[in-house]
């Protein structure tokens, strides 16, 4: 990166902060979806469809965000969505605590997930005003650090499982740290006024064709997101047979190599460019998604199984690290509306990419195999090669 940690603004210091939130709190639960599989007795269908009930509320949440983001402001907004989503992360606690009912799980699913709409778009739009600020792309860097948090959840969650630590009291502590990290920062966030005047007051405008490029590749990128992250401990869980111990390490693989591969996004983005950084991610990630699938029909078993799989969704993790990074900074810097309703608009799109992933991977699993749902979206991100990421600004 072009600016150490060394010389980081407050400002900068504090978005991070914020992203690393983000971070934790998301890997702890992403971690813990296996535990509530096995907890609850559900099938893959029927995990498909208490996940579902996570797009649902990122629904609901769509619905209000623009106009609360015009109301507060990024800066409000992003203190608000994060008192929410450490609220809806405590309530995740108790429903492990408590042993509740399959219907409380998915209330809980769907206001973490609200709420984490909200907090992505308003941590987005601030990281947006210090990529303006500094002038030069740093979007990268806030991503690695939310990336690097989640590796740090997935090495707990490795860690207490081998220990026999309840899933509730990791989340607890991940908790705690979190309130501590937000309270620490949440004065340094940077001021709205730095953000153009043209937002305020701002009618609802389509997108140019170039951010809708930008949009369609987010819905693409977040499916394929969702089936690696949300999927993988079930994977090798129920394709690989991998003991309690090994059922994390895709987990791990993939937060490993996606800390790596946001960490040198930014130096990569400006040598090449953002449209050959992204083509060349984009096919990484396809490569070693159907690598990773692939593996329990190659006759091989046991150890040699897990680490064959866990390299192939290294390579995954490594090439979808990029690339939200690359599409919020384009979307960041188009000209055809405010950078909020880039960022709301971008939203969404990834909003309906993590909205078929649950479903669709959970009934095609039933009536297939997992390896084959997962294969929908390995071809799927095939498309974005295709797409026109353009290396200067949008018109």
């Amino acid at each position: 990166m072009a600016v150490s940690a060394k010389s980081w603004s407050r400002e900068r210091r504090s978005v991070a902060a914020h992203f690393a939130v983000l971070g934790l709190v998301c890997a702890t639960w992403g971690t813990s979806i296996d535990d509530m599989k096995l907890l609850l007795g559900l099938d893959e269908a029927q995990l498909g469809w208490l996940l579902f009930s996570g797009p649902v509320g990122c629904l609901v949440s769509f619905i209000f965000a623009r106009a609360l983001m015009k109301r507060l402001g990024s800066r409000r907004n992003l203190v608000l969505s994060t008192n929410l989503y450490i609220a809806s992360a405590i309530a995740g606690a108790a429903c492990f605590l408590m042993r509740t009912p399959i219907l409380s799980w998915c209330l809980v699913t769907a206001c973490l997930a609200a709420a984490g709409n909200l907090f992505n778009i308003s941590a987005n739009t601030q990281a947006g005003i210090i990529e303006r600020t500094e002038g030069q792309t740093v979007m990268g860097s806030f991503h690695a650090i939310f990336s690097l948090m989640c590796l740090v959840a997935s090495a707990v969650a490795v860690l207490t499982s081998h220990l026999g630590i309840p899933p509730e009291w990791r989340l607890t502590g991940i908790i705690a740290i979190s309130v501590v990290a937000h309270l620490a920062f949440m004065r340094g966030l940077p001021a709205e006024a730095k953000m153009p005047a043209r937002q305020a007051g701002e009618r609802l405008r389509l997108p140019d064709a170039q951010l809708l490029a930008v949009g369609l590749a987010t819905l693409v990128v977040i499916a394929c997101e969702g089936a690696v992250n949300n999927w993988v401990g079930v994977f090798y869980g129920d394709a690989l047979g991998a003991p309690p111990g090994q059922i994390k390490w895709g987990y791990c693989a993939v937060g490993v190599m996606t800390v790596l591969g946001r960490f040198s996004a930014d130096p990569l983005v400006g040598r090449f460019g953002p449209g050959k950084v992204f083509r060349t991610y984009s096919l990484m990630a396809a490569a070693g998604l159907t690598a990773a699938i692939s593996s329990p029909f190659i006759g091989i078993s046991g150890l040699r199984l897990v680490l064959t799989a866990t390299a192939g969704y290294a390579v995954a993790g490594f090439g979808i690290s990029a690339l939200v990074p690359i599409l919020y900074s384009r979307a960041n810097k188009t000209k055809s509306m405010s950078a909020v309703s880039a960022f709301t608009f971008v939203g969404a799109m990834g909003f309906l990419g993590g909205f078929m992933v649950s479903p669709t991977v959970g009934c095609v699993a039933r009536t297939a195999n997992l390896s084959l749902a997962l294969g929908i979206f390995a071809a799927l991100i095939l498309i974005c090669p295709f797409l026109r990421i353009d290396d200067g600004t949008t018109e």
